[in-house]
């Protein structure tokens, strides 16, 4: 049965603690990060991160991230070996607070729930600063996933977030729209050469400037890391197809949607169809990107077709979210 989901001003300091009181509560609530926005829980209470999942409709499979306030709190939720330790340390001084989460072996009192059955625990420490509040004052890691329905585009509003939750969960924290607007980097440290589990907000060259090369190999199907084992990111009803520049001037004249660059866009120029022209840099088009989504799933259009971003480094979080939105695989 549906519930009332109350909107919270993150402006209003009470309205923080609040969302703080309804947390220790065992309740959920919605909060910005500089991501995206997440579903909050207390990471400790199997009862509350079980909510999170009936919630979401997300597969039990799926583990999730702890975020904490900094690294000295997320010392006790792992059981590191020391370089594990050391390397942990270095590179929270470098990223943390940040959109790096950091996956090593969890404490034995982390719930399951947490950690999908899995012997590891991801963690981060989030840069906004309605979330660091928000964790001062619960005390507690909040596990929280993205605030949407499983499979559907990350929220960076709030508007985003009661779209798909709202009357399922207790209240929405308000703190605008989210400025790196795709998810954390996710780098598993427990192997001698740490490995990117999942491309985000961190790229791999700023980790490797802090400690060396990465493993390049393909992540396994069994990655300790969410959003690897599902479909994610899909506006519902519509197909999302990837193109160059070429094909999709070709398809110009089509009534499929097509989100671009500006300079295919200006030099095509108008469309009776829906046309969404892109940021020019990577940074700006992450930021975009859910929002521009959203945008498109309620424009009406039964397929949008998306131009390629290039194949480098910088844009390698984006390529990795346009393919799995275009993804038919559940």
């Amino acid at each position: 049965m549906p519930i009332e989901t109350d909107i919270l001003d993150a402006s209003d300091p009470t309205q923080i603690e609040q969302a703080a009181a309804l947390l220790r509560q065992g309740e959920l609530v919605a909060f910005p990060t500089e991501t995206v926005y997440g579903l909050g829980a207390n990471g400790t209470s199997a009862e509350a991160v079980a909510k999170i999942f009936a919630a979401k409709g997300r597969p039990a499979d799926n583990p999730l991230i702890l975020h904490v306030g900094s690294i000295e709190q997320a010392l006790p939720l792992w059981q590191a070996s020391s370089l594990q330790t050391q390397r942990a340390r270095t590179l929270a001084a470098a990223h943390w607070p940040g959109a790096l989460s950091l996956v090593l072996p969890a404490a034995k009192f982390i719930p399951t729930e947490v950690t999908a059955g899995l012997d590891s625990v991801a963690i981060r420490a989030p840069a906004h600063p309605i979330a660091q509040a928000l964790l001062q004052q619960c005390e507690f890691p909040l596990a929280a996933p993205s605030a949407n329905l499983s499979g559907r585009p990350s929220p960076t509003t709030a508007s985003h977030v009661q779209k798909t939750l709202g009357g399922r969960i207790t209240a929405i924290l308000d703190g605008g729209p989210t400025s790196v607007g795709i998810e954390s980097t996710v780098l598993d440290l427990r192997p001698e050469q740490p490995r990117i589990l999942r491309h985000g907000g961190i790229s791999a060259s700023s980790i490797e400037q802090v400690i060396g090369s990465l493993n390049k190999l393909e992540s396994p199907a069994d990655a300790a890391s969410p959003g690897l084992r599902h479909h994610h990111y899909q506006p519902i009803g519509i197909k999302v197809e990837l193109l160059g520049a070429e094909s999709i001037s070709d398809l110009w004249d089509s009534d499929s949607g097509i989100a671009c660059w500006t300079e295919l866009a200006s030099k095509l120029g108008t469309r009776n169809a829906p046309l969404w022209v892109m940021p020019d840099t990577a940074a700006e088009y992450a930021a975009a990107l859910y929002k521009t989504l959203y945008q498109i799933e309620e424009s009406g259009v039964v397929k949008v077709l998306v131009e390629l971003p290039p194949e480098t480094g910088e844009w390698a979080a984006i390529l990795d979210r346009l393919r799995r939105a275009a993804s038919s695989e559940g």
